[in-house]
């Protein structure tokens, strides 16, 4: 029985730390991307299985009885080597912000102590249970031999460390599943404030259960043997484990209220783009009842008009005069054409309403769009392409404005065009810019240099939301003067 209770033992042990890193390999590569490709998916696993062995080396030379405080602190200096290693070599592995390496690190570390915690504080419970049969046995209420209850105590401490098996992985399984469900995206915007907001609480639950390890196990004086915290102080048995849940649901209700804020902004960022829309259609609307004034002026006084082109032919030697006449009438009309020929009506009224807002602002800029062609089978909603070209181009005039104008504002330009190829229809804006950029850790879009930084600065984040739905992405570049947003779409 001795031998078949250790490898039963042991086997659990092997299994409980395969389906551990296991767990940890799937939380991380949801999370993040290996620096070096491969098209295997075995590689998902590489970091684990490093970390697996350095884990058996490090039990292997660190041997803990957890018999003595001194004992209790190579157990901590243990733990504390298995997760260094571990952070250590998702820094080395792994790709993606610091930050978010190091909370992913912190929150694993802490899940995994607080479930290993949870799980050791039913030995409590488990000690009252072998009390009670070894009291039943000395009075002969079992009526079984001495190997009969050796059997029975062997196939509950069996069954005891099952249940811990259990209770450690499914607080492991379980949080790293509902990380993986609430956080859909690889990237997690952290700032200063969402990143302390979430670090706290693990790195609480990590100190506990530090604390926990130093302090398990206590001496009453120098000849007694060595107590558990929970046979010193038997309070401690219902307060222990609550304060483990309070620190695990305090962990998981800090990443639902984070989910939430980002559900927030994502909706506030939603408004934003609609009454955005709401404002260029008005300011489209507008424009068309300019050109609808000017065409039901020019019908009214057509007849005038008319009537002094007769009179005009009809006099003799007034050729200059009315030559000058019909250029004059000629730029008249011309101001009522849409001088943009994309092949989307919609893109072409939103072109020419950024135009005549350009000149307005700007005495001289170079404003050119003959090579953005938009085809009718594109497959790309209208909407859509208002919403990127759109914020493009307020961004676009916006970074003109801020430009000092040299040469008399030769300087300031906006360029469109696009190009469709196998499905693809790649949009391109540049204009220059005074070369100077706002850049914050974790964005990956210039910030804003407005001081309203919260209703402002999202023109990029707009964008990349209308890409998205079409399976497509938005890069920047900034060259010197030249600031360049490419998107691609597939049609």
């Amino acid at each position: 029985m001795s031998d078949t209770y250790y490898l039963i033992i042991e086997v659990m042990n092997i299994v409980t730390q395969v389906i551990w890193f296991v767990i940890l390999c799937l939380l991380f590569h949801h999370f993040f991307r290996l620096k070096f490709r491969s098209d295997s998916r075995w590689m998902t696993f590489f970091p684990g299985v490093l970390w697996f062995a350095a884990k058996q080396i490090t039990d292997a030379l660190l041997v803990v009885n957890l018999i003595t405080p001194a004992e209790s602190m190579k157990s901590l200096f243990k733990q504390l080597l298995i997760y260094g290693f571990l952070l250590m070599s998702s820094f080395l592995l792994y790709q993606g912000s610091k930050k978010q390496i190091f909370l992913i690190n912190v929150l694993f570390a802490a899940v995994s102590e607080t479930g290993r915690f949870l799980s050791f504080s039913l030995s409590a419970l488990w000690n009252i249970l072998y009390d009670i049969l070894y009291r039943w046995y000395e009075r002969n209420y079992l009526m079984v031999a001495a190997e009969d209850y050796m059997f029975l105590l062997g196939y509950l401490t069996i069954f005891q460390q099952i249940l811990y098996m259990v209770i450690f992985l499914g607080v492991v399984y379980g949080t790293s599943r509902y990380m993986c469900r609430i956080f859909k995206s690889r990237e997690l915007p952290l700032h200063r404030t969402e990143y302390l907001f979430l670090l706290f609480p693990c790195a609480s639950s990590f100190l506990l259960c530090t604390l926990l390890r130093v302090i398990m196990f206590t001496f009453t004086n120098e000849n007694v043997m060595p107590k558990t915290l929970f046979e010193a102080f038997p309070l401690l048995i219902g307060i222990v484990p609550i304060l483990l849940v309070i620190c695990l649901f305090s962990m998981l209700y800090s990443m639902k209220l984070y989910q939430e804020m980002l559900a927030l902004n994502a909706e506030r960022n939603r408004r934003a783009v609609l009454e955005k829309q709401v404002v260029s259609m008005e300011e489209h609307a507008r424009e068309l009842e300019r050109i609808y004034s000017g065409v039901r002026s020019m019908k009214h006084d057509m007849k005038n008009q008319l009537a002094v082109l007769e009179n005009l032919m009809g006099l003799s030697g007034d050729r200059e005069e009315l030559s000058d006449y019909l250029g004059q009438l000629s730029r008249t009309l011309g101001k009522l054409d849409i001088p943009f020929q994309t092949g989307s009506t919609v893109v072409d009224s939103l072109l020419f309403m950024k135009y005549h807002e350009a000149c307005e602002k700007f005495s001289r800029i170079r404003f050119e769009a003959e090579d953005l062609i938009i085809p009718k089978d594109c497959g790309i909603q209208p909407t859509d392409l208002c919403i990127i070209l759109g914020n493009a181009l307020d961004n676009a005039i916006e970074a003109c404005e801020k430009q000092e104008a040299d040469a008399g504002g030769k300087g300031r330009f906006i360029r469109l065009y696009s190009g469709c190829r196998q499905g693809m229809l790649l949009l391109t804006v540049e204009n220059s810019f005074n070369g100077g950029l706002r850049l914050l850790q974790g964005n990956m879009f210039p910030a804003t240099t407005k001081p309203d930084g919260e209703a402002h600065g999202i023109g990029l984040h707009n964008i990349r939301a209308a890409a998205e739905r079409y399976r497509g992405g938005v890069s920047w570049e900034a060259d010197k003067n030249r600031f360049t947003v490419t998107v691609l779409l597939y049609t």
